[in-house]
């Protein structure tokens, strides 16, 4: 009978004096909301987006935040949490003893908020108690309020990284091309050529006028036959004219390419060249990286993360804990069968002992 009073009866009667009478209310309020981006695919029947894998790890990230040492500090600044938890009507088994240090607010507020991610659709779902549904509901609202605050805030750190790195890429792309442009300068001044390609075409047009004109000499030359024509001074001078054409053809066309002139138009045009493509490949670089900085500073204005709300917190009318009968049987069942068990292995020795 005293094994029964102490491990069926007075559990019994503990867990239905405190259970029924003295345990506080505890309101709930739930809010549910995800990670949305800018560039997602549009919503389904349900609310729900296709979520990549990054958005999901940024919502558990979230969600970690929430019960995070982070968002006490800033919420029990704000809206007071010990006070809140620390009510003189809240019974001395739920209530937060207000001197406590923030490790144990932190174990407490654990205990009083939840927060979820369903891998599949990547909500984040938030439930708060509290003692009253004003203080359930405010928790709630700041909650979201700074889950909201910290998407906007890794997002325009991405952003600002983002451009911060195609800021400096365009700088050398800048850097580039001015090297280039300068020794592209350099070389024209050491050839003593603006543009190789242009003067060798005005060359091959003298050229091609001197050969038309060498052509008309020797039509001429053809004319004046016979022996007594020979040693005539019309002759002489057509002779003479042919050969100064040939080696004014000759002398041009080594100004334009030749083995033994270094100095020759084909020769500067190797180097001119050169600096040419590489002043090309630096001004394409620097067009590609000025579309990628402008593209950057276009994001920066432009939230690319939003967090969407689904299920707006609502002001709780009806307590949902404590679950008093399922409390209340956690503690009384295994009481009664704790005793049960003792006192059947009681009755079994003393009938051994009996024998």
């Amino acid at each position: 009978m005293i094994s029964f009073v102490l491990l069926v009866l007075a559990p019994l009667l503990g867990a239905s004096l405190y259970w029924g009478l003295i345990a506080s209310k505890q309101y709930v309020t739930t809010a549910k909301f995800s990670l949305q981006s800018a560039d997602s695919a549009s919503w389904t029947a349900l609310g729900v987006s296709s979520r990549n894998e990054k958005q999901i790890q940024e919502s558990q990230a979230i969600a970690k935040y929430i019960t995070s040492r982070a968002v006490i500090e800033i919420i029990d600044k704000k809206i007071g949490l010990k006070k809140m938890f620390s009510r003189p009507e809240v019974d001395y088994l739920s209530r937060f003893d207000p001197d406590d240090p923030i490790e144990k607010l932190e174990k407490y507020w654990k205990k009083k908020v939840e927060a979820t991610v369903d891998v599949m659709s990547g909500i984040i779902a938030v439930d708060v108690r509290a003692f009253t549904p004003e203080d359930s509901l405010l928790i709630t609202r700041n909650i979201v309020e700074l889950s909201e605050r910290l998407v906007n805030e890794l997002s325009t750190r991405l952003r600002q990284d983002a451009l911060s790195k195609a800021s400096y890429e365009l700088k050398r792309a800048e850097e580039r091309v001015k090297a280039a442009t300068a020794s592209l300068r350099d070389a024209r001044n050491a050839e003593g050529v603006l543009d190789a390609t242009s003067e060798a075409q005005a060359v091959n047009k003298i050229v091609t006028q001197l050969r038309l004109n060498l052509a008309r000499a020797e039509e001429s030359l053809a004319l004046q036959s016979g022996a007594a024509a020979t040693d005539s001074p019309q002759v002489k001078l057509l002779t003479t004219r042919i050969e100064n054409l040939k080696k004014q053809i000759a002398d041009y066309t080594a100004q334009i390419a030749s083995k033994e002139n270094s100095n020759s138009m084909a020769g500067h045009a190797v180097i001119l060249s050169e600096r040419q493509v590489d002043l090309a490949l630096a001004q394409q670089q620097y067009a590609l990286t000025a579309t990628a900085y402008e593209s950057a500073r276009i994001d920066v204005d432009r939230q690319q993360t939003y967090l969407a709300l689904f299920l707006r917190p609502t002001l709780a009318e009806k307590s949902m804990y404590p679950r008093r009968w399922l409390e209340w049987s956690i503690i009384v069942f295994p009481s009664a069968l704790g005793w049960a068990l003792l006192a059947g292995v009681a009755f079994l020795v003393r009938d051994h002992m009996a024998h």
